[in-house]
């Protein structure tokens, strides 16, 4: 299964400041509205049963008075070791309150024009490192508890950030994106140093005024809470 909001899998991210820190708390960080595109192809198989993968994903984030909003589209083509093909279309919306204790979300899932998965819902937290829950109403009557200290994703990236600043190199959270009715996963975080922003280093199509102030790089990776910390990401 691949995993969309966030960026869910296993993740490079470019962390960037957006505006100057006013303070310690993190909704003080400004992330600026944007929208990028990406080209997917495949790194490596497991197995022999998946032999190339292309396509395309866009993501759109953007701010509202009471909250954000994030969309992704992701279409790709999966192709066979017999050389037959899967096409694959992935949309993806969310809705995060301000104050990160309400969240909405929808997912469609098409396999050559056709539905596989539908997912709908809601999710709200108790507080700030409290629990809640997720409400489906699609797949009907679903019902999902979400663990103390559970962030929905544009918190959890906001953070990311604070904990960047203050110099962190390894953080770990519970992230529910409501993308799989799997609950919440844990999600470590493994920050590097600050980049220079002189440095050539910024990979391929960032543009250059996003580095012009503090960035890292930052690795994710994805647990399910239930593997007692003996599963893979």
């Amino acid at each position: 299964m691949i995993r969309l909001a966030n960026a869910f899998g296993a993740a490079l991210v470019l962390l960037v400041l957006a505006s100057p820190w006013g303070g310690a708390a993190a909704q003080e960080t400004v992330l600026a509205p944007h929208r990028a595109a990406y080209v997917l192809t495949l790194g490596a198989a497991k197995s022999g049963a998946v032999a190339a993968i292309d396509g395309a994903m866009t993501v759109d984030w953007q701010e509202s008075c009471e909250g954000w909003t994030m969309t992704q589209r992701m279409r790709f083509r999966i192709f066979d070791a017999d050389g037959d093909t899967v096409d694959n279309d992935i949309s993806f919306s969310s809705f995060e309150s301000r104050a990160g204790a309400a969240y909405r979300f929808t997912m469609r899932t098409l396999n050559d024009g056709e539905p596989i998965e539908e997912l709908r819902g809601r999710a709200t937290l108790a507080g700030r490192d409290k629990g809640g829950r997720a409400v489906f109403t699609e797949p009907a009557d679903e019902v999902i508890e979400l663990p103390p200290g559970t962030l929905f994703p544009t918190l959890h990236t906001l953070l990311l950030i604070d904990a960047a600043q203050a110099g962190r190199r390894a953080w770990a959270r519970p992230v529910f994106d409501g993308a799989a009715v799997d609950g919440a996963m844990e999600v470590n975080a493994a920050i590097g140093s600050p980049l220079d922003p002189a440095s050539a280093e910024r990979g391929p199509g960032i543009a250059p005024d996003l580095l012009a102030t503090r960035s890292w790089r930052a690795r994710l990776a994805f647990f399910r809470m239930d593997d007692q910390g003996g599963g893979e990401p």
